[in-house]
């Protein structure tokens, strides 16, 4: 990864025009380089500062750029920056090439905020934090409930012509009817089009798979970088895509199949994937897929380690956990009104396993 690279991936997330799977990219890079925390540390601090387009001399842009430098390096706050759009194209790139990686970021916002059309149409972006869910209208009369960790996005054409949004986490889309506006959602790896139907997507970028699942209506699913690649959904029908390995599957491969696999990950295991969505059991009406809504957490034949991230989401809490055994044993089960601690011990009951709650930093140790 080049911090050219980064920069970009930054500059994108800031300005909302961060595609899933560069997310994807971004969040792997944050997780794993304190080089990169510390450079999106820096982003988010001259990103909250305004940024004229006044006209200005290429010598007072150098001064502006070597007065943000120092105090980059200092930790200290940035002032505005009142520079003109072809004065700080010219001049910062020379700069953020001889900088170091902070600064390169740093030339990467300015110069990205600046790039941007007068016309661009500004972004709306609705979010929920881990352990809440909401319900949101969208301008159409389109209604969505969002899970826990989830962010959706829309701009303010949204409806002009198309009705886009872009999705991050899950949420269930309840789709006012508008044929002449067909309502598209991007998410991760896939693309799904609807005229007017009621569907889930679970789109989190740090899992394994992307998933959509109808519940009725029709939607019509592509897929990044594949566009002639085109596939219905009827009602009660659920498609799971790999994450970060679209790219390598075929139409005519035997690997797109009926499946009722398990989430584990292993070579047989399709790149994409359809299977029935259903009830629980023919005494619940609850299907396992819309259960959040209900604010009930439904799981089947879940991996701990896949179950752990699920759990992280509604609970708000994280999970260290140092018995490898434990994350790759499976759990079928639903969650309530239980707490954490009743959802942990209730877990217990299938594999016995050891854990702490540090209830001031919210997080839950296994060992």
């Amino acid at each position: 990864m080049t911090q050219n690279r980064l920069s970009d991936l930054i500059a994108k997330k800031k300005s909302a025009e961060l595609s899933p799977s560069e997310l994807i990219e971004l969040n792997v890079l944050l997780k794993e380089e304190e080089a990169a925390r510390r450079a999106l540390a820096k982003a988010d601090a001259i990103w909250n500062q305004p940024v004229e387009n006044a006209a200005a001399s290429p010598v007072y842009v150098q001064d502006r750029w070597n007065a943000l430098q120092a105090k980059i390096a200092a930790g200290a706050a940035v002032d505005a920056l009142p520079v003109a759009r072809k004065s700080i194209l010219k001049i910062l790139l020379p700069y953020a090439a001889a900088a170091c990686l902070a600064t390169i970021v740093a030339a990467g916002i300015v110069m990205w905020k600046l790039s941007r059309p007068h016309g661009m149409a500004k972004q709306n972006i609705i979010s929920t934090k881990n352990g809440s869910r909401s319900k949101v209208q969208l301008p159409d009369g389109t209604v969505v409930w969002l899970n826990g960790g989830s962010q959706l996005a829309y701009s303010d054409s949204f409806g002009q012509e198309l009705r886009e949004v872009k999705l991050i986490g899950e949420a269930f889309f309840d789709v006012s009817k508008d044929a002449e506006h067909p309502f598209i959602i991007h998410a991760n790896e896939i693309n799904i089009k609807v005229l007017g139907t009621a569907f889930n997507v679970r789109a989190y970028p740090d899992d394994k798979r992307t998933e959509a699942s109808l519940i009725h209506g029709l939607i019509e699913v592509s897929f990044n970088n594949r566009p002639s690649d085109r596939m219905l959904l009827k009602p009660n029908e659920k498609i799971s895509v790999m994450n970060g390995e679209i790219q390598k599957f075929d139409m005519s491969d035997k690997a797109i199949v009926e499946t009722t696999h398990k989430p584990t990950r292993n070579a047989e295991e399709p790149l994409i994937s359809f299977s029935k969505i259903g009830n629980v059991s023919p005494s619940d009406s609850t299907i396992p897929e819309t259960a959040w809504i209900k604010n009930k957490l439904i799981f089947r034949n879940k991996s701990f380690e896949e179950l752990a991230k699920d759990m992280e989401r509604w609970y708000n809490v994280s999970f260290e956990c140092s018995d490898s055994a434990l994350l790759q044993k499976h759990f079928t089960g639903s969650f309530y009104h239980e707490s954490i601690s009743e959802a942990l011990e209730i877990l217990r009951l299938s594999y016995p396993f050891h854990y702490k709650i540090d209830k001031n930093k919210n997080i839950v140790v296994i060992q």
